[in-house]
């Protein structure tokens, strides 16, 4: 069986229906493309924003990190000064006090004698004077080996004049068996011995000399051993 359709329409209102459907097509496309459009710059513009925020971020620890080097380098600056401070420190400083030197010299005065001067001198020993000693009696290779090792620091010592006056030879004799008795004095000798005279008697005018080493580090007598003595260490 054979169907037909007649379209009853006029062909002006066909024409629009299709114009119509047309710019609806065309309307929906366009919305599609500006809803694309869209969509893309807003993703674009949010990996800018990421992409600035990584930046500013990798500026800040870049600046952060400079000014941490800048720190470390100031830092160590100050250590190193610190440390050569340490290390005149240590050469200028006294390990033991002169007061407490005097104290002790005139603790040990006998009864009958009296104290006219005390000369207290600090004295060093010549670097090239000490190596040209320890170089005289080696061999070759110990000479070598010495060339590689550390270099000692120079000897330091006090030398202490003590000049006085004493009734007899014995009172003499006894502040010198009691200097060479007590730590920290050393290499005690009568360096001079004269009679004198004065009214009404004859003395013995004197002077001691003795040496307390400075390479060492003393503790006060009740802390310890009187006058404990241990080797400097020097500062590093």
């Amino acid at each position: 069986m054979s169907e037909f359709v007649v379209d009853f329409l006029p062909r002006d209102l066909h024409r629009k229906g299709l114009m119509a459907t047309s710019r609806r097509r065309s309307a929906l496309l366009l919305a599609l493309l500006g809803s694309m459009v869209l969509g893309v710059g807003a993703h674009s513009w949010n990996r800018f924003r990421e992409a600035q925020s990584r930046r500013a971020v990798s500026l800040a620890l870049t600046t952060s990190g400079s000014k941490v080097d800048d720190v470390v380098d100031r830092l160590a600056g100050e250590q190193q000064e610190l440390r050569r401070f340490l290390g005149v420190y240590d050469r200028l400083a006294l390990p033991i006090e002169q007061s407490d030197l005097i104290a002790t010299v005139t603790h040990l005065m006998p009864e009958r004698t009296s104290l006219a001067m005390l000369r207290m001198e600090v004295r060093e020993e010549a670097p090239q004077k000490a190596e040209a000693a320890d170089a005289a009696g080696q061999k070759p290779k110990a000479k070598a080996k010495a060339k590689g090792a550390p270099k000692k620091a120079p000897a330091r010592w006090m030398e202490i004049t003590i000049r006085g006056f004493a009734a007899s030879n014995g009172d003499l004799y006894e502040l010198e068996r009691r200097l060479a008795n007590t730590k920290p004095f050393e290499s005690v000798s009568v360096s001079e011995n004269k009679p004198t005279d004065v009214p009404g008697s004859r003395i013995q005018e004197f002077a001691v000399t003795c040496r307390v080493p400075l390479d060492v580090r003393y503790a006060r007598p009740g802390r310890g051993d009187a006058f404990a003595a241990a080797p400097k260490e020097a500062s590093r």
